[in-house]
């Protein structure tokens, strides 16, 4: 489910609307639209590109397209010193398994500025994103010398490492803000209204916070209040504070929440003035001897033509990351059905790059290894459908390993300890998934040309179990295959395949008949249940890199016995639904005696009969927490009439059953 903001108890209240746009505070004469600060502003901590250090040697233009980059919570990812906080030393201890092991060459760090919200070491809601000084580390990650250390063994190894920059708004703990609520030099740096306005860019009205006899902007709640980008001086101090830390060594950033920068009247994502700023950010970037690289958060599935106008034709970011390419590779194992048709997309351009993943810190998606069922095969396949495409990816630390979700409540499930022992063990395991993520990069590294500016091409099948397409580049064409099914085919035949006299098996089973082509279709045999393969289209022969398949005709699959469920205790369970407005009823929760299994109960009375829709929650607040609905991520459904039901979820099994009492 998109993410819809922080919210603080104080927007419940906020609920009504003024037509008035309001002032920037104590000044009535400068409309909310209107540029205002010191068009010559200078930092006083003015960072200039010739003064950079730290750098990376020998980058070439568009590095980033060949790179698989690797995405690390730091609180949770490697701890140095035994304080419960994982830190940059841990990371620097961990490069070698990040490059070697697994096979990235990037390195993609969430938020260490200073932030309000970290409280100590060991509590579980720092998510680094409300910034109180965008030039100080958060001590918990360690100091500028640990992070100076971390950059230069990046680049020792001929690893890249970008930061995560939070532009659209700070902590109302930030200094800033709090001079900026008395009035001070910053009154203008933050948005002010003498009325409460409605805007609503992600769809709820509380946004505007009183505070003093004025209102603020709070995209993403009152605790993060947004800058005001028509103000000069916070568009060059923000720009400095990218210099300042370009200029330690990083090579490039990943900026959040990059569609709600600057706001027009009656338009409050999506802006020209909001492209107009960052074209001006890649243009600081482009003044840097060491090639830097720029990908946005742009949380758009619903319009491509928006989401690549932020590539600015070469002249806005270098990349965005794809939210709409991840869920149905999961949707499409989890429910064994081809969901790829729309969303197979290759880089836009040369130049330009979509950044594609299967998960990550927010609540796009749950931790796929449990989405999945913690079972290998499927876990694999989607792993395999995620790196086989022709774009950028980014890793979530633990999901190369198929790790499981914490037991934590809210988004802070996909923020758990990474699982050192998990990793020493799949080491050892062929074909566990950590080993096929370094397969695949492997592969990747291979043929650049394909995977980095190649083309992807679907394939049609008459089974919707069946999946196929063909990457091609300056190597040459790949043909990959994929049975979602956990049924074993004996012939799988897909059309408007590239002719080919011949081919080899890169990646399944090395004992399958070859592939047959005859004009623009293809039979592939013997295709074991959850099995994907990869050809190689023309003469030669390759060796097969990853053989983790046995065709056995008519086989039906079974998970092992260790691929049970991930159970995962939960505190409390509501019911939620329309039935209720989207309200919480809480479940009571039992046990089976015969089973062991943890069952949540529940009744609901309906005084209306027709459609209603319900998924089972851990939390009944206004930001959705761990939930289960369909395996495809969408709410239950049925038909209901007038009366009490009985609703039942199995944690353990997560399945449900709904009767009427």
């Amino acid at each position: 489910m998109k993410k819809t903001g922080f919210l603080s108890a104080a927007a419940a209240m906020i609920l009504s609307a003024c037509a008035s746009t309001g002032n920037v505070g104590g000044n009535a004469n400068a409309p909310l639209f209107d540029y205002s600060g010191d068009q010559n502003y200078v930092s006083e901590k003015n960072a200039l590109p010739s003064d950079a250090t730290n750098q990376a040697s020998g980058l070439k233009q568009n590095w980033w397209q060949e790179t698989a980059f690797y995405h690390i919570w730091v609180k949770s990812f490697a701890d140095s010193d035994g304080d419960g906080c994982g830190d940059l030393k841990g990371i620097e201890e961990k490069l070698d398994y990040i490059k070697n092991t697994l096979g990235c060459d990037g390195v993609w760090l969430s938020p260490v500025f200073d932030c309000a919200g970290k409280g100590t070491a060991l509590s579980n809601n720092m998510h680094g994103y409300d910034t109180t000084d965008y030039y100080s580390l958060n001590k918990l990650f360690g100091t500028d010398k640990d992070l100076e250390s971390l950059i230069a063994s990046c680049h020792k190894r001929g690893m890249q490492i970008i930061f995560d920059f939070v532009p659209n708004h700070t902590s109302s703990e930030h200094p800033w803000f709090k001079d900026s609520v008395k009035g001070g030099k910053y009154r203008g740096w933050y948005m002010w209204s003498d009325t409460q306005l409605a805007w609503t860019p992600m769809g709820h009205p509380g946004t505007w916070f009183l505070s003093k006899g004025q209102y603020y902007y709070g995209a993403f709640g009152g605790g993060m209040p947004d800058l005001n980008y028509r103000n000069y001086e916070v568009r060059e101090e923000m720009k400095n504070v990218v210099r300042y830390w370009l200029n330690k060594g990083f090579d490039g950033l990943r900026i959040d929440a990059a569609i709600y920068l600057v706001e027009e009247d009656g338009n409050y994502a999506n802006t020209d003035e909001t492209h107009k700023w960052f074209q001006e950010l890649r243009a600081e970037l482009d003044k840097y001897e060491s090639p830097k690289f720029m990908v946005s958060e742009t949380w758009i599935t619903s319009n491509r033509d928006v989401l690549n106008s932020y590539l600015g034709n070469g002249k806005e970011f270098h990349a965005v990351l794809d939210f709409d390419q991840g869920t149905p590779v999961i949707d499409s194992v989890s429910r064994s059905k081809d969901s790829l048709v729309s969303s197979l997309r290759a880089n836009p351009a040369p130049g330009q790059g979509y950044g594609t993943f299967l998960g990550n810190h927010d609540e796009y998606a749950g931790r796929f290894g449990l989405t999945l069922m913690n079972d290998r095969k499927k876990i694999n396949l989607a792993t395999a459908l995620s790196l086989l495409r022709p774009t950028i990816p980014f890793i979530y630390y633990g999901n190369e390993l198929g790790q499981k979700e914490s037991s934590m409540g809210g988004d802070l499930r996909l923020r758990g300890p990474f699982l050192w022992e998990l990793e020493a063990e799949q080491e050892k395991e062929f074909n566990s998934t950590l080993n096929l993520n370094h397969t695949l990069l492997s592969l990747r590294k291979s043929y650049p040309g394909i995977f980095s500016a190649g083309s992807a091409k679907k394939l049609s099948s008459s089974q919707n179990t069946l999946a196929a397409y063909e990457l091609s580049g300056a190597e040459g064409t790949l043909l990959c295959v994929y049975n979602l099914s956990d049924t074993a085919v004996a012939s799988a035949s897909f059309t408007g395949a590239k002719q080919a006299s011949a081919s080899s098996v890169l990646l399944g089973d090395t004992d399958a008949p070859a592939a047959v082509f005859s004009g623009s279709s293809v039979t592939i045999s013997n295709l074991a249940p959850f099995a994907f393969r990869v050809y190689y289209l023309g003469s030669g022969s390759l060796k097969n890199l990853y053989d983790d398949e046995t065709y056995v005709a008519g086989e039906k699959y079974k998970a092992a016995k260790d691929n049970k469920p991930v159970y995962i205790p939960a505190e409390s369970m509501y019911l939620r639904g329309n039935m209720n407005g989207w309200g919480g009823t809480k479940m009571r929760r039992t046990v089976d005696k015969k089973s062991g299994d943890v069952i949540w109960m529940g009744s609901y009375t309906f005084e209306w009969s027709g459609l209603a829709e319900f998924k089972f929650c851990i939390n009944d607040g206004p930001v959705w927490g761990s939930n289960w609905g369909k395996s495809d991520g969408s709410n239950i459904t049925m038909n209901v009439d007038k009366g009490t039901y009985l609703f039942q979820f199995n944690e353990t099994q997560l399945t449900h059953s709904v009767t009427r009492q």
